[in-house]
Parts: C-alpha cells; sequence; structure tokens
C-alpha cells in the first residue's frame, strides 16, 4: 500500500515538472518571437533612411522593394507610410499619396514633412486655403525652415494675399538674416507691389552683407532693366561678370552689358561686348542689328552698315536692320542706295514716319526739292516714335522744315 502511494505521488510531481516545463518552453518561444519581431521593426526603421536616399536620387523600383519590406516588419510606422506617399507623388498618383499622408499623421502629428507633403498635394488639387493650413503646420514644428517659409509666401501671393506674404518674409529675414533666398523673395515681392526702389534697397544690402554673390548681382541688375535704369544695370553686371570664371557663365552676362550699355549710350562699350558675343554667336541677327545700331551710335557708319547687312543675310525683309543699314548709307553720304533703303522702310507702319523723314533728308541732299517736299508731308502727318529719329532731326535744315511746314 505503502509503495502505491508512492508511486502515485511520483507520477502527480513527474507531471506538474511536464507542465512547468512546457510553460517554460512556451514563455521563451513568445519572448524569442517579441524580440525578433522588435529586431525586425528595429532593422526596418534603420532602412528607411536608406528608402529616402533612394526616392531623392529617383530610384523608384529599389525604394519600392525595400520599402515593402520595412513595412512587412512595421506596417504601422508613421515614416514608412510617409515615404510610401512620397512614392505614389512622385509617380503622379496624388489621390492615393494624399490616404497615406492621412494615416501617416494620424499616427504621429509631429511629423513637419509629411505637413508640408499635404500641403503640397491640397496645392496641386487647387485648395489653397488647406494647403495653407499643411504648410503651416509643417512651420510650426520647423520654424527656420526655408522651403516651408518659401512655399508659405507663394501660397500668400497666388491668391493674392501680399501684405500676408511681406509679414512673414519680414518676420523670418529677422530670425535668418543671412538668408539669400528670403531676401530675394522679398525683394521679388517688393517689385510685385510697384515698389522698385525697395527692392533695389534688399538687394544692395544682402550683397553688402555677403559680398558679390552672382545671383543677387544678377537679380539686381535684372531689377534695374525692368525699370530702364540702364547705367546702374551696365555697372552691376560688369561687377558680375568678373565673378564668372567659366565662359558658358560669361555669355548671358556679356549680353546683357552688352545691351544695357548700348541703351545706356555707352557705344564704344557696347561694341566691345558685342563683339564679344559675335563668336559664339555668329548666327544671331540680334547680335549683328544690335552691333549696328551700337556702331551709329559711335559715328562708325561703315560698321553700322556691314552689320546691318550681315542682319538681313540671316534674317531677310527685316525693317529694323534695314534702317541701320539705310541711316549707316546716309551717314557715309551714299544718298541715293540710302533712300531706296528707306522708300522700302516706309511701308512698315512701326517705321514709316521715320522713313519718309529720312527719305525726304535724301531727296533733300540730292537737290531733289519737290520729292523732299513730298516726304517731310507725309512724315509731319505720322506720330515719329523712333529714338533714332530724335538724332536725324537735330540736324534737320530749318528751311526745309519751313517749307514742308507750309504746304500743309
Amino acid at each position: 500500500m505503502e509503495r502505491l502511494r508512492y508511486f502515485s505521488g511520483m507520477a502527480v510531481l513527474l507531471a506538474g515538472l511536464y507542465l512547468l516545463c512546457g510553460c517554460s518552453q512556451m514563455a521563451h518561444s513568445q519572448k524569442k518571437q517579441q524580440m525578433v519581431k522588435t529586431w525586425e521593426k528595429t532593422t526596418a526603421q534603420a532602412k528607411l533612411t536608406t528608402v529616402r536616399g533612394l526616392i531623392d536620387r529617383g530610384q523608384m523600383d529599389e525604394a519600392k522593394k525595400v520599402l515593402s519590406e520595412c513595412m512587412q516588419a512595421d506596417p504601422d510606422n508613421p515614416e514608412g507610410l510617409f515615404l510610401i506617399a512620397r512614392v505614389h507623388l512622385a509617380e503622379g498618383r496624388i489621390e492615393t499619396a494624399h490616404r497615406y499622408l492621412e494615416k501617416s499623421l494620424a499616427l504621429n502629428e509631429q511629423q513637419d514633412e509629411a505637413w508640408f507633403a499635404m500641403g503640397l498635394v491640397y496645392q496641386q488639387q487647387n485648395h489653397y486655403e488647406q494647403a495653407q493650413v499643411g504648410v503651416l503646420k509643417a512651420l510650426e514644428l520647423q520654424p527656420a525652415k526655408v522651403d516651408y517659409i518659401l512655399a508659405l509666401v507663394h501660397l500668400y501671393t497666388i491668391q493674392d494675399q501680399l501684405d500676408q506674404a511681406q509679414r512673414l518674409l519680414e518676420e523670418k529675414q529677422k530670425l535668418l538674416p543671412y538668408e539669400m533666398e528670403l531676401t530675394m523673395a522679398l525683394a521679388d515681392l517688393m517689385q510685385r507691389k510697384s515698389r522698385p526702389q525697395e527692392a533695389i534697397r534688399l538687394y544692395k544690402e544682402a550683397i553688402y552683407k555677403q559680398g558679390a554673390n552672382p545671383r543677387l548681382l544678377e537679380s539686381l541688375g535684372v531689377c534695374y532693366v525692368s525699370h530702364q535704369q540702364w547705367d546702374q544695370a551696365a555697372d552691376v553686371f560688369e561687377k558680375l561678370l568678373h565673378t564668372q570664371k567659366n565662359d558658358s557663365m560669361q555669355e548671358p552676362v556679356i549680353g546683357w552689358l552688352a545691351f544695357c550699355s548700348l541703351q545706356a549710350g555707352r557705344y564704344g562699350k557696347a561694341l566691345t561686348y558685342y563683339d564679344q558675343l559675335s563668336v559664339s554667336r555668329r548666327d544671331d541677327p540680334q547680335v549683328w542689328l544690335e552691333m549696328g545700331q551700337a556702331a551709329l551710335g559711335a559715328e562708325s557708319p561703315e560698321r553700322a552698315v556691314y552689320c546691318g547687312q550681315k542682319a538681313l543675310r540671316l534674317q531677310p525683309d527685316w525693317t529694323d536692320a534695314e534702317v541701320v543699314v539705310g541711316c549707316g548709307l546716309y551717314m557715309q553720304k551714299s544718298y541715293s542706295p540710302a533712300v531706296e533703303m528707306f522708300r522700302k522702310i516706309c511701308q512698315n507702319p512701326k517705321w514709316e514716319a521715320f522713313g519718309w523723314w529720312m527719305a525726304g533728308r535724301c531727296y533733300q541732299q540730292l537737290g531733289q526739292n519737290a520729292l523732299a517736299r513730298s516726304a517731310f508731308e507725309k512724315a509731319a502727318h505720322l506720330e515719329p516714335k523712333s529714338p533714332m529719329l530724335q538724332k536725324f532731326m537735330n540736324e534737320f535744315d530749318p528751311t526745309v522744315a519751313d517749307k514742308a511746314g507750309k504746304t500743309l
């Protein structure tokens, strides 16, 4: 009886030990599974940095592959959902991107990039007020992010909220006084508000702080050009030229310099710059036309005729070039070919008054007074608009003008 009781107790003890071992093994297995999941999530989070780089480089197929692995390990990762939205945005699936952004922000509202992307999505859908909300949220999270500031300024501007844009830029300029992009945006805004002198002041202050920055110099020069301040523009573009070491970057600056010098009446300098420009743009009729105009101003008629004829070979029947040739011939005292050119010019309404006036001067020099008088009568009934006309009007013989006036 005792032995039976002994064996019964041993059976119960062994069963208990078996159960204890089974529970221990189950707990260990669960712990191991949890550790694997934690490791996979940690690895997935680390891989998201790689995904960002792939998206930035436009390697979308590889990005999607890695992203899929990450999301399998951690399907509720807010950053992962945001990156999926980025892929959809890059591939033009706006609505799908919108849904993933909403999921991402529902899990974590502290993602400035996701709010900014949401703002861009709404902007593409022309929902500007909602776009502002998204970009404002991003800016609240990252108050010094220049991209966010400029995006909000753009949203204000396209809705004609120029005062709000100005206040934002001025506030951020105090926070970031050396951020060139903010200065340029504020200067551009001042031009939109018809305050060019304020824009010029901003550019000058920025150049004083940052030195001869090429982008600032170019913007200031273009600002002067837009307001026809040719002397100032030419001075700025000369400074800009000295900052450009690459020949390909110098060419557009030389083009601006040549044009501004021509408009400012600096004809000698203009010719120098057009000479340089004609090497790389020898087949551009505009370059030859403007070089011819500069030659007229510099009182170099032979060169003016050559340049005008070169422009006409490249662009036949171009009246502006014919004007240059005609004026050059007149200055050379080649009155007969000049009058033929001016008679042709009279057929263009833009140059009609000038053409008749110059034809009259040629007839006058040829001693054909009746034809001169008739030409002057026609010119007198038309409103002269050409700046070049004024140059020759100053040389007109008053006695012929009197005779022409009496016949009207």
